[in-house]
């Protein structure tokens, strides 16, 4: 399989800040890559789909959303890239319908163009065979996302809508900008209109926001 190595120099950067790894660990880990892009608006998987795939976003933006049972769907996490993105927002996967093989509860749609880095399950797993350091990676990941889905749901418990929106202003001012409001609105747990007024809110407090 033939690479371009700009889609890869990003993603081995941000591997080697996690742990060093050989050359020939590199090679083995590209040879198990496909690079793969998705137009605005095309669904990644659908809820009730199994994972069987991880992908790593160079760029662009999806997001991923749970549909209740009136069919009313809730944004549950952005991923893209930039210098705002934590771990969780770089890999594009349901950890849970991947593990276990059951159905997602959640599904992918992209936002905005994007490239991704795919990786499938057998292969994942076959990494973690050829070296202890991929298990590792395959770890601390799972450990993050956990700590991603506590944090979320303690601040859906526990802060305010507002101030929900002003973590989210914080910490991904980029994010607010590029991304449909209305799902942002559902991200934080309020419609679209209450988003209006908390936004109208600290237009007129400004000091709010700190």
């Amino acid at each position: 399989m033939l690479i371009d190595y700009r889609n890869m120099q990003e993603f081995k950067t941000f591997i080697n800040t996690k742990i060093g790894i050989t050359d020939t660990e590199w090679e083995v880990l590209e040879n198990t890559i496909e690079v793969r892009h998705y137009k605005k608006g095309e669904i990644i998987d659908f809820p009730n789909d199994i994972w069987t795939e991880i992908m790593y976003i160079n760029y662009g933006l999806i997001r991923s959303y749970i549909i209740n049972d009136a069919g009313k769907d809730f944004t549950r996490q952005f991923y893209f890239n930039t210098n705002e993105s934590y771990t969780a927002n770089l890999f594009v996967v349901d950890l849970t319908s991947m593990s276990m093989q059951t159905p997602s509860n959640r599904g992918f749609e992209v936002l905005k163009e994007s490239e991704v880095l795919v990786f499938t399950r057998s292969h994942l797993y076959h990494l973690y065979q050829t070296s202890k350091k991929w298990e590792f990676i395959g770890r601390k990941m799972a450990e993050l996302a956990y700590i991603d889905m506590d944090t979320f749901y303690y601040s859906l418990l526990t802060k305010t809508p507002k101030e929900r929106y002003i973590s989210l202003q914080n910490s991904m001012r980029n994010l607010i900008n590029i991304a449909p409001q209305y799902h942002i609105a559902s991200y934080i747990g309020v419609t679209p209109v209450t988003l209006s007024r908390i936004k109208k809110s600290l237009e007129q407090h400004p000091t709010e926001k700190e």
